[in-house]
């Protein structure tokens, strides 16, 4: 056999072997590489990948939909692929923090670290100096799929601020264990809560953690069962069912060539949270009881209402806790008549239990009357007055916002006028606004709209 034909011979089983394996990897490109698994407790800054990011590594989403369509319609929708263009967002960036970054000390690293997770992809073009909008590719704005899926691990001792460690190439990072297409790679940080840490926990210039919600997770219950926020963020309902996560199932991927499996656990990329008013709506629960059944014009009763917030893993209102806030209003009702009732307060320093203090007239607006039950964390700047700014807050003065699992009892006494008849309806009702009046007002936005999260009512018989 000469050796020409052992050559032409061993050639074309390569190509057969080649052929098969790139039809049943789905793609007709490169062989898989394999990587070792991400490492993300802690790598040291010496660990970090040579390489320098650019922003051409870096795929757009769009890409993603030939063979993710469903996955790539669900992001589409979130608040992931539109963080750079919330109005929200780019009114406090372009109006406040970056005009004032020019001369104010430490605030042009707050101004990169808002880049870096709102505009990673520019951000790792840029190193975070944006100054106008048109520097942000529209095709490659707010958290791509491909930047998440690229992430190998985080920088320090711990993820927050937007210390990622990013890779771009042809290897995407997933959940699975198995790699069962040409570009996937397992990463046990995907399935881990340490990944939402990176961008969902901020200390800022002024060393003060003011976004944590990762910490309040931790220290949950929910922490401690092994519930990770993907469970609830990434479920079909958004919430636990029965303690447990619902997923949605089926093929991760449409493939046109190959195969792509079955999979019990598909994770839902519409990332539901504090934007997302289905979400919001049940996200708390409600009850109320009252000492008597009847009671008798002019007498005094006794209301009890119990917030429950054990449906999520992390305080409430949580995020950027020094816009949000939780109300509660209660108001009974007889005839044609509704009168708000006061919730039973005690001092607590300048604030009160009810979460109004002196200076909130300003802050807060009118919609607010006295009594009325607000939770929320009160952040103060340098010259001891109460700010909306998170990047110019140096402590949290006050702060009684529900813990995750915590169940909150609020105490009211009422009097019933002499004239009631009849039924007295009694109706509490549990509201969440993401921000403010008066801070809509300062940066030209729209007045965000309250979302009711849950209600309850009770009916006493008045004796006559």
């Amino acid at each position: 056999m000469s050796f020409s034909f052992i050559c032409r011979k061993n050639i074309l089983h390569s190509l057969i072997l080649l052929f098969t394996g790139l039809f049943f990897s789905g793609c007709i490109a490169s062989p898989p590489v394999r990587v070792q698994e991400p490492v993300f407790t802690a790598p040291a800054e010496s660990a970090a990948p040579e390489k320098t990011a650019r922003p051409e590594d870096y795929w757009p989403s769009s890409v993603c939909l030939d063979c993710h369509d469903r996955i790539f319609r669900q992001h589409s929708e979130s608040m992931h692929a539109k963080s750079f263009e919330n109005p929200v967002f780019q009114a406090q960036y372009f109006n406040e923090v970056l005009p004032r970054s020019m001369k104010t000390e430490g605030l042009s690293e707050e101004a990169r670290g808002c880049i870096a997770c709102h505009a990673p992809v520019a951000y790792m073009k840029t190193k975070g100096y944006i100054f106008s909008r048109r520097q942000v590719d529209s095709a490659m704005s707010g958290v791509t799929c491909d930047f998440c899926h690229t992430i190998r691990g985080y920088k320090g001792p711990r993820p927050g601020n937007a210390n990622y460690i990013s890779v771009p190439g042809t290897q995407k990072l997933g959940p699975f264990k198995s790699e069962t297409n040409w570009h996937h790679a397992y990463s046990e940080l995907q399935t881990k809560s340490e990944f939402c840490a990176i961008c969902h926990e901020r200390v800022n210039r002024n060393g003060l953690e003011i976004m944590s919600t990762f910490t309040e997770w931790r220290n949950s219950i929910y922490a401690a069962k092994g519930i990770q926020c993907q469970d609830c963020h990434m479920n079909v309902r958004g919430f636990l069912t029965a303690g447990k996560p619902v997923y949605e199932s089926g093929k991760a991927a449409r493939m046109r060539l190959g195969y792509a499996p079955y999979r019990k656990r598909l994770y839902t990329h519409r990332f539901p949270g504090a934007h997302s008013r289905t979400q919001v709506e049940g996200a708390l629960t409600l009850d109320m009881g009252t000492e008597v059944q009847a009671a008798r014009p002019g007498s005094e009763i006794t209301v009890t209402v119990y917030v429950d917030n054990s449906k999520t893993g992390h305080r409430m209102p949580s995020g950027s806790a020094e816009l949000r806030l939780l109300y509660l209003d209660i108001y009974a009702g007889y005839g044609d008549r509704r009168i708000p009732l006061p919730a039973v307060t005690k001092t607590t320093s300048m604030y009160d239990v009810s979460g109004k203090g002196r200076f909130d007239g300003s802050i807060l607006g009118d919609g607010f009357p006295p009594g009325r039950r607000i939770y929320r964390a009160v952040c103060i700047d340098k010259n001891g007055r109460q700010t909306l700014s998170s990047y110019d807050a140096v402590s949290i003065a006050f702060d009684n916002r529900l813990n995750a699992a915590e169940v909150r009892k609020e105490t009211y006494r009422f009097r019933i006028p002499g004239d009631a008849k009849g039924i007295l309806s009694l109706s509490a009702r549990l509201y969440y606004l993401s921000y403010p009046a008066p801070f809509a007002a300062r940066l030209g936005l729209p007045a965000a709209e309250p979302v009711e999260i849950a209600s309850v009512t009770k009916d006493i018989a008045i004796d006559e």
